[in-house]
């Protein structure tokens, strides 16, 4: 048994560098994922248990085979902002990693369980992606993968933190409370995805009356309608929510209105791309340079608010090759 115990602590020792390298190298193809489908999230983060864990699992599990029967020497955790995208992340998962197991704990979970609603995935490396020097030698290891939400990660962190591992833990005195925080919870939950449903569909009612009337309704300045607008003015170009935050804040501080952005785009929406090729010309010309200007939603807008509005342009600070076309077209509004 000793000897036994030996060559389980001897073998996980030498491969706690694969199981870092798993770790590090799925998390950062899961933000690239997540990323590339539109799918926000908090954070993405491995660990690898540490080797006092793993031998104390299986003394007490009484595993004969450790190595395949503890599945969570590298766990991997998701946390997303909204329930509808746990089921986005899953697809996701399936498609790109070899699935071992797939288990929703919600079924298994009493009314009063909410933090531990969460999806746990066995996955191991695809064989084509053990081609790539990233992923070679890593063919023979699982890993564990969570998906949550923030309020479902929240209340397991404060679970864990209070040391409750499961019901019968908690004293009588406590129970009722936990029941109704752990309601509370779910309900918030559920009340945030309502939220964002909501507020994507007004933008979609927004963008289609836009649509079918040529003209965009500029009544109601909030950040919502703004990237409505944008959504519905720049629909090919690069956004950020963050972004539009920021011009939007620049706006309230400079009195500009709702009204000379919508009313600016519609004048001068024919002739943007080429202020835009004109830029990167002049600076080009200027610089020696081969740089092509293509501006994220916001730098276009911005663009427009120059050309309507004389003093946000001159508290504009650019390149003085910007300026030079924009003065032009100014001049000739």
């Amino acid at each position: 048994m000793e000897q036994t115990k030996s060559s389980d602590s001897q073998k996980f020792n030498s491969l706690i560098s694969r199981y870092e390298k798993l770790g590090l190298n799925i998390s950062q193809a899961l933000s690239l994922l997540l990323e590339e489908n539109d799918i926000p999230f908090l954070s993405i983060n491995y660990r690898v248990k540490k080797h006092d864990s793993f031998m104390e699992k299986i003394k007490r599990k009484d595993y004969e085979n450790p190595f395949e029967e503890v599945e969570d020497i590298c766990g991997i955790r998701i946390i997303c902002y909204y329930q509808s995208d746990i089921e986005k992340i899953k697809a996701i998962i399936s498609k790109e990693f070899n699935t071992l197991n797939n288990e929703s704990k919600e079924a298994s979970l009493d009314f009063d369980q909410f933090g531990y609603r969460s999806s746990h995935f066995i996955i191991k490396i695809k064989d084509d992606w053990l081609t790539t020097p990233n992923y070679r030698g890593l063919q023979d290891l699982k890993a564990e993968l969570q998906v949550r939400t923030v309020l479902m990660h929240a209340w397991a962190e404060i679970e864990h933190k209070l040391a409750y591992k499961t019901k019968t833990q908690i004293p009588e005195e406590y129970k009722r409370k936990f029941s109704r925080i752990s309601a509370k919870l779910e309900e918030a939950d559920e009340q945030f995805e309502e939220i964002k449903n909501k507020i994507e569909s007004k933008k979609a009612e927004l963008i289609k009356s836009a649509k079918k009337s040529n003209q965009f309704n500029y009544e109601n300045f909030n950040l919502d309608t703004l990237q409505a607008f944008l959504d519905y003015a720049f629909p090919e170009r690069d956004k950020s929510i963050k972004e539009t935050a920021i011009l939007f804040n620049e706006m309230l501080e400079q009195n500009l209105t709702f009204k000379e952005l919508v009313e600016g785009f519609e004048k001068y929406k024919n002739v943007l791309k080429e202020i835009e090729k004109e830029i990167s010309e002049e600076f080009n010309k200027k610089r020696r340079t081969n740089r092509v200007i293509n501006w994220f939603q916001t730098g276009i807008a911005r663009c427009v608010l120059d050309i309507v509005n004389k003093e946000y342009f001159k508290n504009r600070n650019d390149i003085p090759e910007y300026n030079i076309i924009i003065e032009k077209y100014r001049s000739t509004k």
